[in-house]
């Protein structure tokens, strides 16, 4: 559900991954709000949680590789992502302070440069009738780094003064997520809300211990 429900443990407020109390804010989040400040997306909202080993991590690697399966993965995505629209979506806008639904849809590019169409997009289109803001990757010159790059991305699209849902698949450090939404809202967006279809939480890493455990207790 959105907001996620609070789980017994603590969570970042931005990207709800795990945070040590008594912060509010996980490093990655709390750099980017240094970094970017109000550029930043409005709402972020993890449709789930991506853990190693589970079906929707394995999903969003299968997706874009073209191999065996990611037909099927592709399909468990896009319903995933409209039943989560169709669910929380109003939830979701009015946390990112819209006064109705988005009027625009723009997707997060790969960070890798992948040449094409990235497979997210057609995800994206099969579960919304939005107008289309391209993300565009600006040339080398404008590297992305790990934080926020305010020059990575150009917007092509109708965005001035729009609130805008911007969809990302994974989120690991919520870097390139958070520089689309900068991007946009730089070109002139209004409000922006963003949606992942998974937050990614690492089983080595000792500080996800405490929010595995909780998740396994909340159950489905």
């Amino acid at each position: 559900m959105y907001p996620p429900s609070r789980l017994a443990c603590a969570t970042c407020r931005i990207c709800w991954g795990p945070v040590q109390d008594p912060f509010a804010l996980c490093y990655q989040c709390d750099l980017a709000t240094s970094e970017a400040g109000d550029l930043l997306a409005d709402a972020v909202a993890p449709v789930g949680y991506a853990v190693k080993g589970d079906q929707l991590a394995a999903d969003l690697r299968r997706y874009k590789s073209g191999r065996d399966g990611a037909a099927e993965a592709m399909r468990r995505l896009q319903s995933l992502l409209a039943a989560f629209l169709g669910e929380h979506g109003a939830s979701v806008w009015r946390a990112a302070g819209m006064d109705d639904a988005p009027s625009v849809v723009a997707i997060v590019p790969s960070g890798q440069g992948r040449a094409g169409e990235h497979p997210l997009t057609s995800l994206v289109m099969s579960c919304v009738d939005l107008p289309v803001a391209q993300l565009i990757v600006r040339p080398p010159a404008e590297p992305r780094h790990r934080g926020i790059s305010l020059g990575w991305l150009s917007v092509r699209g109708p965005v001035s003064g729009a609130d805008v849902l911007l969809v990302d698949d994974t989120w690991v450090s919520g870097g390139s997520a958070q520089s689309a939404a900068a991007a946009l809202k730089l070109a002139g967006a209004r409000r922006v809300a963003l949606v992942v279809l998974g937050r990614h939480v690492d089983p080595a890493d000792p500080r996800s211990a405490e929010l595995l455990g909780a998740l396994r207790s909340a159950g489905p």
